[in-house]
């Protein structure tokens, strides 16, 4: 099997289409169908069910996408650990939920690409769940999640200790006013929304609707609208530029305090642009 050969079974596998991965891959899609039938040749199993529209992957090919996922990465960790002799270069990947992207890192990626500007840095915005996934998929490098992290293949060191509040309306003044409310929060897999729904079975607080959003001036916006209610960091809501509408409360410690931990594949060579990101994090 050919390095090449992996990266075009996993971009028709995470596009489901010959034809999407050969617009991904700049390949015209014959040189597609004929790379996946000779890996197909060579392993002496058949990889994808042909659709009418699209491919789904087979038993077999559930079984070599973990690989391909592997050997793809292995192989890029060979090349940084050949070729990262100088400063930190090369390509870097991270997962990151979204209210940690908007607030705590915009300072910090200006600070690194400063220093290292030869990283080519990306960022990948979701629920820590979804990161944590990208990340054992081999789709990130790294990420950014909240929460607990106890899968024993990953490792995780603390970034930015948070202080959760209960953002409502202005005209909310006591928690106590709080009933048959609309929760605002992000889609499932999203720490704090877990952490509120705790909090709120807890009290005793029931009686509510949630609303999924995709950005947090979206959930503060309607936040302001006077539409819910939601449990946001403190240093984002007081650094994010909107009109003060809307009222922080203070809930009891055992559900205000939430870390933010870095996370990364445990037992992994890390290159230099990986050590330095992980660097500029506070002590």
């Amino acid at each position: 099997m050919e390095i090449r050969d992996l990266k075009i079974f996993l971009s028709v596998a995470e596009n489901s289409s010959i034809s999407k991965a050969a617009n991904e891959l700049h390949y015209v899609q014959s040189n597609v169908t004929a790379r996946i039938k000779y890996l197909e040749a060579q392993l002496s199993a058949v990889l994808f069910y042909r659709k009418s529209k699209g491919v789904e992957l087979t038993a077999s090919g559930h079984v070599l996408l973990d690989y391909a996922r592997r050997i793809i990465c292995l192989a890029k960790e060979a090349n940084d650990a050949v070729s990262d002799q100088g400063e930190p270069q090369g390509k870097l990947t991270i997962g990151t939920m979204e209210t940690t992207a908007a607030v705590r890192l915009p300072t910090m990626l200006a600070a690194y690409h400063r220093l290292y500007p030869h990283v080519e840095l990306n960022l990948v915005t979701g629920p820590s769940a979804e990161s944590i996934s990208r990340l054992i998929r081999f789709e990130v490098d790294g990420a950014l999640v909240a929460g607990e992290v106890n899968q024993p293949f990953l490792v995780a060191e603390k970034a930015f200790d948070e202080e959760l509040v209960l953002v409502t309306p202005s005209h909310i003044k006591e928690i106590a006013q709080l009933t048959d409310f609309k929760v605002l929060v992000f889609r499932a897999g999203c720490s704090y929304r877990a952490q509120l729904e705790h909090w709120l079975r807890v009290s005793g607080k029931l009686s509510y609707q949630i609303m999924e959003f995709g950005s947090i001036e979206g959930i503060l916006g309607c936040i302001a609208a006077g539409m819910g209610v939601s449990f946001l960091p403190r240093s984002v809501v007081e650094k994010i530029n909107m009109p003060m509408d809307y009222l922080l409360h203070t809930v009891p410690e055992e559900y205000s305090h939430m870390t933010t931990w870095f996370v990364r594949r445990r037992n992994e060579g890390y290159s230099k642009a990986m050590d330095a990101f992980s660097e500029m994090f506070p002590a």
